[in-house]
C-alpha cells in the first residue's frame, strides 16, 4: 500500500464503518419494529387488522423495489431535511438507513412467523398481554434468525455505502470508484476491495458467533465504542474550521489537476479549496444552488443552460477552464468508409455528453436528429439512422474499455489517453469553435464575490495549466481563454 494512498484509505475505511454503523444501528430498530408490526396485524395474528397490514405491506414492498441508487436520489428533498444537507457522509445515512429499514422488516417478520403457534398460545393461555408475548416469546425464540438477518443486512449496506459517492458520501467504494475505476488505477481498486472483504467476512463472522452464543453483551458493548467515536467525529466536525471554498467536480482524470489548483490557491492566494467529488451530472448543480458548496467546475455552457431552463437553477457562470474535445476513435476500422450496417457504437451515457456525442455524429450524417435538437438530445431523439448503427450508452469511464466489443467509441479528450489514443487519431471529432469549454459555476447572487475571481484566477495559473496539458496533451485539453504562457 503506498504511503501516498495511506492516509485516503484510513478515512475512506472509517467513513464506510461509519455510515455502516449509524444506518444498521437505526435500520435494524426500526425495522425490528416495523416486523413486529407486519407480523401482529396479519389476519389470524394478535392484532389482527388486515386492511392495514394489506397497506403497510405494499409501502415496504414498493420502497424494496427501488434500486438503491434511484432511490437515494429521488429523496434528496428529504435527505436536505434530515440531515441539514445534501451531500457529505451524514447525507449518505439517510437513504441507507430508509433503505434498509424495510429490508430488514421483512427478515424481521418472515423470522418471527417461524415462532411455533404452540407458544404463542400457552403464553396467551397464561395471561401474557401482547407486548409480553412479543419480547419474551416471539423476539427469543426467532433470536438466531434475527440476527442472521441483521448480518445480511449490514452486509448488504456495505454495498450500498459504494454508491454513496453520488451524493459525495465518502467510504471505500467511493474511494474504489474514484480513484481507482475512474482513474484507471488497479492497485487502488485492488487495496479497498482487499478491505470491504475483511469488513465483510468480520461483520459474518462476527454474525455466526452471535447466532450459536446467543448473547448480545458484545453488541452493546462494540455499539458504544462506535456510538463514542462517532459523537467525538461529529463534534471534530462541529468545531469552527478553517475557513474553506467548496467546489464540486464529477470523479474522473479531472481530479489531481483540482490537487494542484488546491496548493495553488493555498499559497498564492491565501484560499483553501475544499474538493467535493461527486459521481453524477445532476446534484453538482443542485448543490451549488442549495448553498450545500460553493461552486462547481464540471460542466459547459449549453449543459448549465439546459439544467437551468429544466430546474430553474439561479445560477451562472463567471469563468472558463478547458475545452475537452470530443472525439470518435476505433481499432477495427480506420474510415467511415469501412463501416459496416448495424457496427455497434458507444457513447457517454452522461447527461452532458450524451447529446454532445449525437450531435457529433449527426454532423458527419451518420444519423438524423428531430428538429430543434440541441445538447440534451438522447437516443430517442433519433429519426434516422440509415446504417442501423447500434448505440450504447455507457459510464465515461467505461468507454475506453470497450474498443473490443464497439466498432466506434465516443471519447472526450480526458479518456483518450487511457483508451491509448492521441486526439489526432480520431476518426472525426470536434473543432476547435465547439462551444464545450467548461467553466466555473456559481450561485448567481454571488457572481460578483470577489473570492470567485480568485478561484477564476487559480484555474487560469500557470501550474493548473501546465499540469492540465501534462496530463492532457497533443490538444486533448484547450485553454477556453485567452493564456500569456
Amino acid at each position: 500500500m503506498s504511503q501516498l494512498l495511506l492516509e485516503p484509505i484510513l478515512i475512506a475505511t472509517w467513513q464506510t464503518i461509519y455510515m455502516v454503523f449509524v444506518s444498521s444501528f437505526v435500520a435494524i430498530i426500526a425495522g425490528l419494529t416495523l416486523g413486529v408490526i407486519l407480523l401482529i396485524t396479519r389476519p389470524n395474528q394478535l392484532k389482527a387488522c388486515p386492511w392495514f397490514y394489506r397497506v403497510l405491506g405494499l409501502v415496504v414492498s414498493i420502497v424494496r423495489s427501488v434500486p438503491f441508487v434511484i432511490f437515494m436520489i429521488a429523496i434528496v428533498p428529504l435527505t436536505r431535511v434530515l440531515a441539514g444537507t445534501s451531500i457529505g457522509t451524514n447525507a449518505a445515512i439517510v437513504p441507507l438507513t430508509l433503505g434498509a429499514i424495510p429490508f430488514y422488516a421483512r427478515i424481521a417478520e418472515a423470522a418471527m412467523a417461524e415462532v411455533d403457534g404452540g407458544l404463542i398460545e400457552a403464553a396467551h393461555s397464561m395471561g401474557a398481554t401482547a407486548w409480553q408475548i412479543i419480547y419474551k416469546v416471539l423476539i427469543p425464540e426467532s433470536l438466531p434468525s434475527l440476527i442472521k438477518g441483521a448480518t445480511l443486512t449490514i452486509i448488504a449496506l456495505v454495498g450500498y455505502s459504494a454508491m454513496a459517492g453520488a451524493v459525495g458520501g465518502g467510504g471505500l467504494g467511493e474511494l474504489a470508484i474514484q480513484y481507482g475505476y475512474q482513474q484507471f488505477n488497479m492497485p487502488v481498486m485492488i487495496e479497498t476491495v482487499v478491505i470491504l472483504v475483511i469488513l465483510v467476512q468480520l461483520v459474518q463472522c462476527y454474525g455466526d458467533y452471535l447466532e450459536k452464543v446467543r448473547r448480545l453483551l458484545s453488541v452493546g458493548v462494540l455499539s458504544v465504542v462506535l456510538i463514542i467515536a462517532s459523537i467525538g467525529v461529529a463534534i471534530y466536525s462541529a468545531l469552527p474550521q478553517q475557513q474553506a471554498l467548496t467546489i464540486g467536480i464529477v470523479a474522473g482524470p479531472n481530479q489531481p489537476i483540482m490537487a494542484v489548483a488546491q496548493q495553488v490557491a493555498k499559497q498564492q492566494y491565501g484560499l483553501n479549496l475544499k474538493i467535493q467529488v461527486f459521481s453524477d451530472y445532476v446534484l453538482p448543480n443542485e448543490a451549488v444552488n442549495n448553498g450545500d458548496i460553493d461552486a462547481n467546475i464540471f460542466q459547459h455552457i449549453p449543459y448549465l443552460d439546459g439544467q437551468i431552463k429544466a430546474h430553474g437553477y439561479q445560477l451562472t457562470w463567471v469563468g472558463k477552464t478547458f475545452v475537452y474535445p470530443m472525439g470518435v476513435f476505433s481499432r477495427q476500422i480506420t474510415s467511415l468508409s469501412q463501416l459496416k450496417y448495424g457496427d455497434v457504437v458507444a457513447i457517454p451515457n452522461d447527461p452532458s455528453n450524451e447529446g454532445r456525442a449525437l450531435a457529433l455524429f449527426a454532423a458527419q450524417g451518420l444519423i438524423t436528429l428531430k428538429p430543434g435538437v440541441t445538447i440534451m438530445g438522447t437516443l430517442q431523439d433519433i429519426v434516422s439512422n440509415p446504417h442501423g448503427l447500434k448505440f450504447n450508452t455507457l459510464d465515461a469511464a467505461q468507454l475506453p474499455r470497450v474498443f473490443k466489443d464497439a466498432t466506434l467509441v465516443a471519447l472526450t479528450n480526458d479518456y483518450d489517453a487511457a483508451a491509448g489514443f492521441k486526439p489526432n487519431q480520431a476518426i472525426f471529432h470536434e473543432g476547435p469553435d465547439a462551444p464545450y469549454g467548461n467553466i466555473i459555476v456559481v450561485q448567481d447572487k454571488r457572481k460578483n464575490d470577489p473570492v470567485f475571481q480568485k478561484l477564476v484566477d487559480v484555474m487560469h495559473s500557470k501550474a493548473v495549466y501546465d499540469e492540465t496539458i501534462k496530463l492532457f496533451p497533443d490538444g486533448a485539453a484547450i485553454p477556453a481563454w485567452k493564456t500569456g504562457f
